[in-house]
């Protein structure tokens, strides 16, 4: 009995073994979302970006000097491809806590988590803040008053 349940047990364990995603111990970042937004979806992430709070939008993007270089690039007009950015914007899905917050947490790196979600702009939805590319994440808002507190007066 022993001889049969031991292939049993092994293979069990290697099919389980399998089918765990690896742990990652640093945020994951806008294009890495946006590339596979499909495995994704639905997950509750960690990711981290810099924020951008204006009327026109309410967006996590790479970093400050990605965005900079995009601003400059729209400015500048011309032969300037915007199209090749969209990868670096993550829109924030709900980011009337951090309006609240603006004078603290605009133009910061932040790392938040929350509920990733692939198709944001689903057709159902109209969000002219939102990023050219319908993905989104729907921030915890817990976890950003356990991780930024000092930052977040406003409720």
């Amino acid at each position: 009995m022993t001889k049969m349940l031991l292939p049993l047990v092994l293979c069990s364990l290697f099919v389980s073994g399998c089918s765990l995603s690896p742990v990652r111990s640093e945020p994951l970042s806008p294009s890495e979302l946006n590339t596979d937004a499909a495995h994704y979806n639905g997950q509750s992430v960690v990711v981290q970006g810099y924020v951008m709070l204006a009327p026109e939008g309410h967006i996590l993007y790479e970093s400050q000097a990605l965005n900079d270089e995009f601003r400059h690039g729209v400015d500048a007009g011309g032969r300037f491809d915007a199209n090749k950015y969209e990868k670096y914007c993550l829109t924030i899905a709900n980011p009337d806590l951090l309006y609240r917050n603006e004078a603290t947490v605009n133009k910061k790196m932040l790392i938040v988590r929350g509920k990733f979600i692939d198709n944001y702009l689903n057709g159902k939805i109209i969000d002219l803040g939102a990023c050219p590319l319908p993905t989104a994440i729907i921030i915890d808002e817990n976890d950003l008053r356990q991780r930024y507190g000092s930052l977040l007066t406003a409720k």
